[in-house]
């Protein structure tokens, strides 16, 4: 510092003694030049202040830094569970906290993908939620090898559907057996009681199970069942099943038509199925107020019901009964928010007090069985959330809990019975091919998958 102060002292002498030879121009550009050669000096020679500070407040490298860190989060919480007997796709998702819409957006996924309807008691599901409690993934392991996911990208956000499917073979297969106590017991025997509730669906119009099926009855069922290596998966879709009763054998047939629709027909083309002519319009707890003459809930007056009011959460989604067009949407008075559509056959259905519509809802549209169309709600003359559901068959109401039960069929075209006859022969020699029997069938002869 001494040195920099004599410096800067002999510096002012010399100057001094030039001043008189300067002019003022030459003055004012030696004391600029001066005092940036005085700062680049103290510069070196005098430390830095340090009140300059950066993003994190740090004002010079010797400073102890703090480290802070968030509050630990709580790990997310992973619970697997059993389908249990009246639990449903829909009542799960709902307890785990998800809203009506969220649930309706996630059902509109998987349309393609994976059918509701085989949401079955037994089934294994995982549910993977935040240390909040907010449901983060739901997963239900179909079989061994199927996994659908529904699971949140991002917190808060959308969810989105997966369906995991390791590699498995395919493999047409055939069993038969003559049963003994019953014939639930006989395929457990055998490893494929799977195949019951096919059977019982596809042959139940034409033999009770209960009391028609006795020791000394036969069965033989054409099937796929998937496989990965030598593990066993599943039983898959039934090709051919066939009993054979004291007095009579019944046979169904699987047939794709030549629209691509794939139904089970008798050996003369007719269906053997029963297709719901109208299908319950939605999820209910109760049946609130029945068909016919009835006290009005808030006028008190005594007049006609001409439908059913289904007691449902509000939010719940209303579907078509059946395949139709729609003829009416929107404000009908006491009615609130409704929606009419035209059957086949001169058929009306209506859907009264709906809180909003679905989006593909609207006038002139052509909506199909099961379609959501809107969402229970409480709009007009409503004391809660219901849905008033009726039916109109030529021009009269009629009662539409009966109407639940009706059913139709259909039969193979005069034009395709070719195809169809040549489709079950070849169907009736796979039947016949013990090669195709699995180990346990009564007359099974090497082949054997197990």
């Amino acid at each position: 510092m001494k040195k920099l102060q004599a410096f800067v002292s002999h510096f002012a002498r010399i100057g001094s003694q030039y001043k008189e030879k300067i002019t003022p121009a030459h003055f004012l550009s030696l004391l600029t030049g001066g005092l940036v050669f005085i700062f680049f000096l103290l510069s070196i020679f005098i430390p830095h202040s340090g009140h300059y500070a950066d993003e994190l407040g740090v004002t010079g490298d010797g400073q102890t830094v703090t480290i802070e860190e968030t509050p630990q989060e709580k790990a997310p919480v992973i619970t697997k569970r059993t389908v249990k007997y009246g639990q449903s796709f829909y009542s799960i998702l709902q307890s785990e906290g998800l809203s009506p819409q969220e649930i309706h957006e996630i059902t509109a996924q998987l349309k393609g993908t994976f059918s509701i309807r085989s949401f079955s008691p037994g089934k294994i599901y995982e549910t993977e939620t935040s240390g909040d409690g907010c449901l983060i993934r739901f997963s239900y392991f179909q079989d061994r090898a199927t996994t659908i996911t529904v699971q949140r990208e991002i917190e808060n956000g959308p969810f989105s559907v997966n369906k995991d499917i390791r590699d498995y073979e395919t493999r047409t297969v055939a069993l038969e057996g003559t049963v003994e106590h019953s014939l639930a017991r006989s395929l457990q025997a055998k490893g494929r009681r799977g195949l019951l509730p096919g059977m019982q669906k596809l042959l139940g119009t034409r033999v009770d199970f209960r009391h028609d099926i006795s020791p000394s009855t036969q069965y033989r069922v054409l099937f796929e069942e998937k496989w990965m290596g030598d593990e066993f998966i599943s039983t898959g879709t039934i090709l051919t099943t066939e009993l054979t009763l004291p007095d009579k054998t019944c046979r169904a047939y699987r047939y794709t038509d030549a629209k691509g629709v794939a139904g089970y027909y008798d050996e003369k083309g007719r269906s053997v199925e029963r297709i719901a002519r109208f299908a319950k319009p939605c999820n209910y707890s109760r049946v609130s107020s029945r068909f016919g003459y009835r006290t009005h809930p808030i006028f008190k007056t005594r007049h006609f019901h001409g439908g059913v009011d289904l007691a449902a959460p509000s939010g719940t989604p209303v579907k078509a009964t059946a395949n139709g067009r729609v003829i009416f949407k929107g404000r009908k008075g006491g009615a609130g928010n409704m929606v009419t559509i035209a059957h086949a056959g001169g058929d009306r259905s209506q859907y009264l007090h709906l809180s909003r519509f679905a989006v593909k809802t609207r006038y002139g549209a052509t909506v199909k069985q099961g379609q959501v169309i809107g969402f229970v709600g409480s709009t007009g003359n409503s004391t809660g959330p219901h849905l008033d559901f009726r039916i109109i068959h030529r021009g009269k109401h009629i009662n539409p809990l009966t109407a639940f039960g009706t059913t139709s069929s259909r039969t193979i075209a005069r034009k395709e019975m070719v195809d169809f006859l040549a489709e079950i022969s070849l169907m009736k020699a796979k039947l016949d091919d013990r090669s195709l029997f699995i180990a346990g069938s009564d007359k099974q002869q090497g082949g054997a998958f197990l």
